[in-house]
């Protein structure tokens, strides 16, 4: 972190719910938080999975400042619609400039578990708010601990055993039919990778169903059809309306997810209103399966 911190400051947790979502006031990321502090907010991911502040003011370089206390920033793949000087964020926004959009547009309107697909999927991912529509361009989020641990016990044992392939190319087309297809030297930079189908947070220890149906294409040892089946199966359970917490955004929140217990996407909202984000992601580590 850096060594110009601002102040411990007192902090207040207000929970969405009771497994997963939580309000942190109380604190100006503008500047680093201390050690302590850093440790209240880590904690506060860890029990709730995600976690937002309301209220900042970040230029690109003071969110990429913060996302560093977490980890070392990864570099996406497709390098367009980042700020020349910090390739590390990104931009979201259907925003045009001389006719030209100044990022990323209706992206990730599918459940996922961001960079799955690679084999150190992100750690966590920061997404900072600077005009949002009046409605509608939620962000849903998925509670893959509950997700699992909802299951039926002779369910839990078979799926722990269990791995899938994750790939970046397996449904882009048909998720984003306004893009060009991807290019031979992007699909070569994120091929095919293989996964536990329950991976074990590593600071909490707790168990996760790790899939998504538009990411996996096919469960290790299984028949098409039976690897489809239980696929969209698990997705359909997985994010049951009492599994989900939907963040409805205002200019300036910025909401941090722990993609090793979460699944994510986002919601339509009418184009006429301009919405414009910073992300951030944290690089992960490479998940570990259940072995009891």
């Amino acid at each position: 972190m850096s060594s110009q911190t601002a102040p411990a400051p007192t902090l207040s947790v207000r929970p969405m719910s009771e497994r997963l979502g939580a309000e942190i006031r109380g604190i100006d990321l503008s500047a680093p938080p201390d050690a302590q502090a850093f440790a209240a907010i880590l904690q506060t991911l860890h029990r709730y999975g995600v976690i937002f502040f309301r209220g900042q003011k970040l230029s690109p370089d003071q969110l990429a400042a913060f996302s560093r206390c977490f980890g070392e920033l990864d570099i996406h793949h497709m390098t367009e619609h980042v700020f020349p000087h910090l390739p590390q964020v990104r931009v979201l926004s259907n925003v045009k400039k001389d006719g030209v959009s100044i990022g990323i547009t209706k992206g990730g309107m599918h459940w996922h578990s961001d960079l799955s697909y690679k084999p150190q999927p992100a750690l966590v991912t920061l997404l900072y708010a600077v005009e949002c529509p009046p409605t509608g361009a939620d962000t849903q989020f998925a509670d893959m601990y509950a997700a699992f641990a909802d299951l039926p016990e002779a369910e839990r044992k078979k799926l722990q055993a269990l791995h899938a392939v994750h790939d970046r190319n397996y449904r882009y087309s048909a998720l984003y039919p306004g893009r060009p297809p991807l290019t031979p030297e992007q699909v070569a930079k994120v091929p095919p990778v293989e996964h536990p189908l329950v991976r074990v947070h590593p600071a909490t220890g707790r168990p996760a169903l790790f899939v998504a149906k538009d990411v996996v294409s096919h469960i290790t040892g299984m028949t098409e059809g039976e690897s489809r089946a239980l696929i969209d199966k698990l997705e359909a359970f997985a994010t049951r309306p009492d599994r989900v917490y939907s963040h409805k955004w205002q200019p300036g929140d910025l909401v941090v997810w722990d993609n090793r217990c979460t699944l994510h996407r986002a919601t339509p909202y009418d184009p006429q209103y301009r919405r414009t984000l910073y992300r951030t992601q944290v690089r992960g580590e490479t998940p570990v399966a259940m072995t009891s």
